[in-house]
C-alpha cells in the first residue's frame, strides 16, 4: 500500500511542474529540439549499482532502463552512456550530454533544468550489524559517511560528517569501522554494499530518514519549449501506467530480504 501510495505522489508531483512547463521555459537559449541530431537523446546514468551498470551483457540498471523508457515514450532515438557520477554535472555543462536521472543540488541545477521527479527513493542511516543505530537520535553522537553532493535534510549541516566519493566508498568507510553509519538511498546503499560482495545480514536494520527523488534533469544547452514538454508527458505517461513502480518493484525485490524500506 505504501508503495502505491508513493506512486500516486510522484504522479501528482508531475502533474504540478506541468502547469508550471511556462516557468521552466522563462531564460533558456534557442536551439535545435535536441543538441545533436533532430530526436537523438543523449542521456548519462550514474555508475553505481543497481542505478546504471556495466556488464558482459552491456549497460543496464535501473535508471539506464528508465532513461531508455522515457526516451522511447518520448519519440525519441536515445544514446544511453554508463559513466561515473561526478561526469554527469560536466557533461551537462560542456554539451556532451542532454539529460541524466539523479538526485539534484545546487551545482546540478545550475547547468540544468529539472524536468520532472521521476522516482521518489526513501534516503537511511545504515550502520554494522554488531554497533546498531537505534534511533535517529543517536546519529547526532556518530560520524556519518555521506557520498558528495548527496542532498541532507533540514538542520543536519551541524552534525558529524564525513564526504566521500560514492555509495561504494561509504559502505566501504562503514564496514572498516571509521564511520558508524552511512547515508544515502535505500537502493543506492545496498546496491553499492552487493556489488562489494556484501549481504544485507550483514547490516543493521536500516533506519529511514526521509524521501528524496531522482529527477530528469535536461542540459540548458539542450533544452527547448519542445523537448521539455515532450519529456514531462513521457514522465507522465509511464508514471500513470505503473512501468517505473513496476522497474522500482523488480529491483527491490533482488535484495530478497523484508526489511528493505520501501
Amino acid at each position: 500500500m505504501q508503495k502505491e501510495s508513493g506512486g500516486r505522489a510522484a504522479v501528482t508531483g508531475v502533474r504540478r511542474r506541468s502547469l508550471c512547463t511556462a516557468a521552466l521555459l522563462a531564460g533558456l537559449p534557442p536551439g535545435p529540439l535536441a543538441a545533436a541530431e533532430p530526436g537523438l537523446l543523449r542521456i548519462e546514468t550514474i555508475q553505481s549499482e543497481p542505478f546504471g551498470r556495466i556488464g558482459p551483457q552491456g549497460p543496464g540498471g535501473l535508471m539506464y532502463d528508465i532513461g531508455m523508457l522515457i526516451a522511447q515514450r518520448a519519440g525519441l532515438t536515445a544514446q544511453n552512456r554508463v559513466v561515473p557520477y561526478a561526469r554527469t554535472v560536466r557533461s551537462l555543462h560542456n554539451g556532451v550530454s542532454d539529460m541524466v536521472l539523479r538526485f539534484s543540488n545546487d551545482e546540478l541545477k545550475a547547468v540544468a533544468v529539472q524536468v520532472a521527479p521521476v522516482l521518489e527513493l526513501p534516503t537511511v542511516l545504515v550502520s554494522r550489524q554488531e554497533a546498531p543505530l537505534q534511533r535517529l537520535e543517536d546519529v547526532s553522537r556518530g560520524l556519518l559517511a555521506v557520498p558528495r553532493s548527496f542532498p541532507l535534510p533540514p538542520g543536519w549541516e551541524g552534525r558529524q560528517l564525513q564526504w566521500v566519493n560514492n555509495n561504494e566508498h561509504a559502505i566501504q568507510m562503514l564496514m572498516g569501522k571509521r564511520v558508524d553509519a552511512a547515508y544515502g538511498s535505500n537502493l543506492g546503499l545496498f546496491g553499492a554494499a552487493r556489488g562489494l560482495g556484501l549481504r544485507m545480514q550483514q547490516f543493521a536494520r536500516p533506519l529511514p530518514v526521509e524521501r528524496q527523488a531522482f529527477w530528469l534533469h535536461l542540459s540548458r544547452r539542450s533544452a527547448t519549449p519542445e523537448l521539455l514538454e515532450r519529456l514531462a508527458k513521457a514522465v507522465e505517461a509511464l508514471q500513470r501506467d505503473g512501468s517505473i513502480t513496476r522497474l522500482y518493484r523488480r529491483a527491490l525485490d533482488e535484495f530478497g530480504d523484508d526489511r528493505m524500506p520501501a
